[in-house]
């Protein structure tokens, strides 16, 4: 393990708390945009989005069934995962560490009511995020990660035809959301 992997998993041996540590990695990867801005830091990774308020567990099952298969499929095991409620510096609130199932995700939401406020949940593996906003569920991945999920999906055309009926619908798409769903998976 690197330094660097160190710091993901242990950051008190960097004299980080974890959850400073975890911003630090979510602040290299995401920008502070909403849509139709595209919201990548870094290259090297490509995203899906949903509107959130359609959904029960705000975005489609077959998404969070597919992403939960392959994070614990490409580790191997299990591997937890993170979270922290963030809308600024000013508005940090502890992280907290999470069992990779849909149960113990569902936990943290309903806990202190965290599904009302804008949040990340992300693999401690640093392999994705996903920034839940009071808008938008937006899952971002590695390519190698967001390939594996999209395939499960059946494949980009189906994921892109999945965010169009989502966010876009039959209004007609004055902001360009299209233009932002096809940056999101441009780089797959």
């Amino acid at each position: 393990m690197t330094l660097d992997g160190m710091a993901d998993h242990f950051p008190e041996a960097l004299g980080l708390s974890p959850t400073a540590a975890w911003l630090n990695f979510i602040e290299s990867i995401v920008l502070p945009t909403m849509p139709p801005d595209l919201p990548f830091a870094i290259q090297g990774w490509a995203g899906m989005a949903f509107d959130r308020t359609s959904y029960e567990d705000l975005a489609p099952d077959s998404v969070w069934e597919c992403w939960m298969a392959v994070h614990n499929q490409a580790a191997g095991y299990p591997s937890g995962l993170g979270a922290v409620r963030y809308r600024n510096a000013s508005d940090l609130l502890s992280g907290v560490h999470i069992k990779p199932d849909m149960e113990s995700i569902r936990t943290y939401w309903d806990e202190n009511y965290s599904f009302l406020r804008d949040h990340y949940v992300f693999s401690l593996d640093q392999q994705w995020i996903i920034r839940l906003d009071q808008d938008t569920t937006l899952f971002l991945g590695k390519l190698d990660f967001m390939r594996s999920v999209v395939d499960r999906l059946g494949g980009v055309a189906e994921v892109r035809k999945m965010m169009d009926d989502d966010l876009i619908g039959d209004a007609d798409d004055v902001v360009g959301l299209g233009t932002y769903i096809d940056g999101l998976l441009a780089p797959l």
